[in-house]
C-alpha cells in the first residue's frame, strides 16, 4: 500500500499482490467485507428492470467479492478480476479492452450479438461503450463527458 502511495507501483501491481496475499488464506470473510461496503452502494433503478435477456456484472474488482455482490444485487453472471499464480502481468485485471474481450467472448458464447444497455461510471469502460447501443452513465466527470463526445458516443447520465 506504500509503494501504491508513493506511486512506485501500478494499482494493477498492488491489486495483483494483495490477491496473491490472500489467495491462499482461508479465513478471509468476503461477505463481511461485502457488508462492510455496501452502505457506500448506489441504489440505480435500471438495474431493477426485468426485461433484460442477461445482466452481467462485468468489474476490475476481485471475483472472490464481486460474485457475490453479483448475487446479492440478482446479476445473472460476474466477469471479475481472478487471481492467477503465474507471474504478474498487466492483463490479469479485468479492465478496458481485456474487460471488454471477456465480455464480448461471454456474449459470443450465449450466441447473443450485442450489448444492448451498459451501465458504468468509469472511462476506463470505453472500449465496452463503443459497442453499447445504449450507454448510462452514472455521475460522470467532465474528462468522461468530453471523450465520450470526442468519441461520438450517445449516451444518457444519471446523477
Amino acid at each position: 500500500m506504500v509503494f501504491r502511495l508513493l506511486k512506485i507501483t501500478t494499482h494493477a501491481q498492488m491489486k495483483y499482490a494483495i490477491l496473491k496475499a490472500i489467495s491462499n488464506n482461508k479465513n478471509i470473510d468476503c461477505q463481511k467485507f461485502v457488508n462492510r461496503i455496501s452502505i457506500k452502494k448506489r441504489h440505480l433503478s435500471i438495474l431493477n428492470d426485468t426485461s433484460f435477456d442477461i445482466k452481467i456484472l462485468a468489474t476490475a474488482a476481485p471475483s472472490c467479492y464481486a460474485t457475490i455482490i453479483a448475487k446479492n444485487e440478482n446479476f445473472d453472471v460476474c466477469l471479475g478480476t481472478n487471481f492467477t499464480d503465474s507471474a504478474f502481468d498487466e492483463t490479469f485485471e479485468n479492465s478496458k479492452e481485456i474487460k471488454k474481450n471477456n465480455i464480448v467472448n461471454y456474449l459470443k458464447n450465449k450466441e447473443i450479438t450485442q450489448i444492448d444497455t451498459l451501465v458504468t461510471d468509469h472511462i476506463d469502460d470505453l472500449p465496452i461503450m463503443k459497442l453499447a447501443t445504449h450507454n448510462i452513465i452514472v455521475s460522470p466527470n467532465d474528462n468522461l463527458t468530453n471523450k465520450l463526445k470526442q468519441n461520438a458516443i450517445a449516451f444518457e447520465t444519471i446523477l
